[in-house]
């Protein structure tokens, strides 16, 4: 029975309601009736129960059918209420109608009874869904994050929403049943009959009645804001309603207003940098920029005045929008003795700094010109200046009819405009204007290789006609570890030192005019007349040097640029600029690889650069080929003499059987990085090496590999290194790194962190060559590192030097207190054996040993011990 109808039968004949639900049920209604014949028991099942239909009889002892309805009307309108009656009468029954009955069966037609309870059950699920989707309209409004208001039919508000109270600041009882203008401003009537015919042809075209329109919009307290309207037609049972969805399009507004201004000034600097390119006269060039100013970016007025700096006067030299005579009257003046001219204008050239003025009314700085300028229609202005070799050479200034017209983003644009017509104003007086950018470097103003070239080319022709009477001095300068300052403090910072290394060079060099940026960080000069190779370097050592030692601004306190010179002298090293240019560059390389302040060519040194090249191309081929072998040098315990360890060194087999030793390519791996991949493969072959004699029962010391600091800084070395000895139990892995390596760069932090999360995984660290470097013992105990192997450049005359002895004394002592184990490399000798077992060194690695080893031979050691 759950989906009977609950039916209550009000009723005093039991066997009339035993009729009605025979005939109920006759009709295929399933029924769950309960009767009742008095007012009591009328009220307390409405009181506890819902039924679905309410069937009463009219006449009924004690009280009648229409003091049912009234009670039930009272308790629960929402039920259907049918009279089923055989004595009502045609006036009773309209009677009972008209208050709230829903229908009326006679007894006496009983076929009636089914179709009736139906059609009042449908109508009941109508009425409710209509209430349901009413309530859920309302919450949907009610709750939107818009402000919604509806408006019947005669333009009065019937619907404010929480949102419009907020937006508009009126309270829902002012809003309902005040005109539609209160907040919605136009003609309600022309809306209506717009929507009326939209809504129409919607229908008829399944398109959107929606009118959607922008507009200014008025709050409760009388201030106005941008709001998008979206207008849309409501059918009701009273006629078309239209509902309005009211959005505060303000900071849109903002920002579509802020694109179209940045987008006139991007406009404005597009149309300023073709004009640069395409003309060739200063005057044109100006005229048309200020053109570009009003016609593209909209300004009220633009002018250009260049400063004539004797007088002290900015003088007009282009404009538009505004009249010669109107300027002249202005008078800016950057004379201290002129108080009246010293406006914004004049501040914008002395200070060299743009000055906006967005309230022309209000700012007191303007007072001289202020009525003038109101009259005009101005409200705002800006001056930018004109900058050219770091010195004011006039001013841009823009008018605008608003107030605020100038934010910093347009400042930024405007600066750039500035910028672009300085930069034209610099060069418009060069004869080789056209070309300037082709033969001198932007940033230092100095000649660029190929106008130094044209120089040289010159000189030489010149001297050449001479018979080489003196000498000519070709120097090339390369600024060290100038890509670190540009990565460590910006590309403005560097070109800040480029500019001020040129002009310390123009001061101090005897003929600036060979001077010249021929690279990024290559500084090239000629010294002519030289009798001797001495005048060279004391020109370097008395004057350049000094100098670039000064300190530049910038970059700070305690960075220092220096410089290495790569020097040709003409006839002797070429006889042509190609030669001379190419030979000083040979020159300047080999001087920063030794580390030298400055070298004179030779020609060795292109031997070694042709010989260099080779190597390079055999070492890629040789990579690809997989020509590399591993030899392996035993590092023996001095007390026990066995053999506790073993150090990887990579050799390189060619096709022809030769092996080539380390010092021969190391360095040119290093060079070309291919050491990264190298150094991954000697990883990967020591370890594999490592399982080999393992697997053949072989009591494997551990194996020692060297790995570069190219290496360390690559982002997956950690991962790398556990991947490829991911099976290598603590203590049989050993890694050689170089001090340097915690010496030089900026992360030494990150590298001492790999380092450390190996050394967490088991594999020990050890620090090679140590004494070569400047680090001190205090510092390399912070440092995740279990050894210490002397460079043998310390023990080789340990014997003879007494410096030598307490120099590895003093190693050996503090690096057991710091608990780590050292290893003396090259011990040749058994006196220099003796010597460090007498100092307690842990370990020794040389020849008086062994010599490094196929790892055949090693095999044949591991088998005999």
């Amino acid at each position: 029975m759950d989906n009977a109808i609950r039916i209550l039968i009000v009723e005093d004949v039991a066997t009339d309601a035993e009729l009605a639900i025979r005939q109920l049920k006759r009709e295929g209604l399933a029924v769950d009736a309960k009767r009742v014949d008095t007012e009591e028991a009328l009220l307390a099942v409405l009181r506890n129960e819902s039924p679905d239909v309410i069937l009463s009889d009219y006449s009924l002892p004690g009280f009648n059918g229409l003091s049912a309805l009234r009670i039930a009307k009272a308790e629960k309108p929402d039920i259907p209420f049918i009279f089923l009656s055989g004595t009502i009468g045609e006036e009773t029954a309209i009677e009972a109608l008209k208050s709230g009955a829903v229908d009326y069966v006679l007894k006496t037609n009983m076929n009636r009874l089914g179709p009736a309870v139906r059609r009042a059950l449908d109508e009941t699920r109508m009425r409710d869904a209509h209430q349901q989707a009413e309530a859920r309209f309302r919450d949907l409004i009610e709750y939107a994050p818009h402000a919604v208001v509806v408006l019947d039919r005669s333009g009065r508000i019937q619907i404010f929403n929480a949102a419009a109270e907020i937006l508009f600041g009126y309270s829902r009882s002012d809003a309902i049943g005040a005109e539609s203008g209160m907040v919605i401003p136009g003609c309600f009537e022309d809306w209506h009959r717009r929507l009326s015919e939209n809504f129409r042809k919607g229908a008829e075209a399944a398109a959107s009645p929606q009118v959607t329109f922008e507009t200014t919009a008025r709050r409760k307290d009388g201030n106005e804001f941008p709001a998008e309207i979206s207008l849309s037609p409501l059918q009701t049972n009273e006629g078309l309603w239209i509902s309005g969805v009211v959005r505060d399009i303000s900071v849109r507004k903002y920002h579509e207003e802020r694109i179209t201004r940045l987008s006139r000034i991007h406009t404005v600097l597009s149309g300023i940098n073709t004009a640069i390119v395409r003309m060739r006269d200063r005057s044109r060039f100006l005229e048309e920029v200020c053109r570009i100013a009003m016609d593209d970016g909209l300004f009220a007025a633009a002018w250009i005045g260049i400063l004539d700096h004797e007088r002290g006067l900015l003088l007009p030299e282009a404009w538009a929008g505004v009249e010669r005579e109107f300027l002249d009257e202005l008078r800016i003046s950057t004379d201290s003795s002129q108080p009246k001219g010293r406006g914004p204008g004049a501040l914008s050239m002395i200070l060299k700094s743009p000055m906006v003025v967005n309230d022309i009314y209000a700012d007191p700085r303007l007072a001289p010109w202020r009525e003038r300028l109101l009259a005009r229609g101005y409200g705002s202005l800006c001056v930018m200046p004109l900058i050219v070799e770091g010195q004011a050479a006039g001013a841009l200034i823009l008018y605008a009819r608003e107030s605020d017209m100038f934010n910093e983003e347009e400042l930024r644009l405007l600066a750039t405009v500035a910028a672009d017509i300085s930069f034209a104003l610099d060069h418009f007086g060069k004869e080789d204007r056209l070309n300037y950018l082709a033969y001198f470097d932007p940033v230092t103003g100095l000649p660029n290789r190929t106008l130094f070239q044209d120089r040289l080319g010159q000189l030489v022709a010149r001297e050449g006609a001479d018979s080489y009477r003196e000498k000519i001095a070709v120097v090339l300068l390369g600024l060290d570890r100038f890509r670190i300052i540009n990565e460590t403090f910006g590309r403005a910072a560097a070109d800040g030192v480029l500019r001020e290394v040129a002009k310390r060079l123009r001061d101090c060099l005897p003929d600036p005019a060979y001077l010249a940026r021929i690279h990024a960080d290559y500084f090239a000069f000629v010294m002519k007349e030289v009798r001797s190779e001495g005048d060279v370097v004391a020109l370097l050592e008395r004057s350049v040097n000094p100098a670039l030692a000064e300190h530049f601004p910038g970059i700070g306190e305690d960075v220092r640029v220096t410089a290495t010179a790569g020097i040709v002298l003409y006839p002797t090293d070429g006889r042509d600029v190609d030669s001379l240019l190419r030979n000083a560059e040979a020159a300047l390389k080999n001087a920063k690889v030794s580390k030298s302040s400055y070298l004179f060519y030779t020609a060795a040194m292109n031997a070694r650069a042709a010989e260099r090249l080779s190597i390079e191309n055999r070492l890629r081929r040789a990579l690809e080929e997989e020509q590399f072998v591993l030899h392996y040098q035993p590092k023996v315990d001095v007390d026990s003499g066995l053999i506790v360890g073993l150090e990887a060194l990579i050799r390189w087999q060619e096709p022809n059987g030769n092996l080539v030793p380390p010092e021969k390519f190391i360095h040119v791996l290093e060079d070309t990085g291919l050491i990264v991949e190298v150094g991954n493969w000697v990883i990967k072959r020591a370890h594999r090496q490592y399982r080999e004699w393992m697997a053949k029962g072989l009591a494997t010391p551990r194996i020692a590999v060297n790995v570069s600091q190219l290496q360390i800084r690559q982002k997956d070395f950690v991962n790398h290194v556990l991947r490829t000895i991911e099976d290598i139990r603590a203590g049989e892995f050993e890694l050689e790194i170089t001090e340097s390596l915690f010496m030089e760069g900026e992360d030494q932090d990150a590298a001492r962190a790999k380092l450390g999360a190996l050394r967490e995984c088991g594999i020990t660290m050890a620090i090679d060559d140590f004494g070569t470097g400047y680090s001190s013992l205090s510092y390399i105990a912070q440092l995740p590192i279990d050894t210490l192997k002397i460079d043998k450049s310390f023990i080789e005359d340990m014997a003879s030097s007494e410096g030598h002895m307490a120099i590895v004394s003093t190693i050996i002592s503090l690096a057991h207190s710091l608990k780590l184990k050292v290893v003396a490399e090259g011990v040749e000798t058994q006196e220099q054996y003796d010597l460090l077992k007498k100092l307690h060194c842990d370990q020794i690695q040389g020849f008086v040993y062994s010599r490094s080893l196929s790892p055949e031979e090693v095999e044949l050691k591991l088998m005999a011990a």
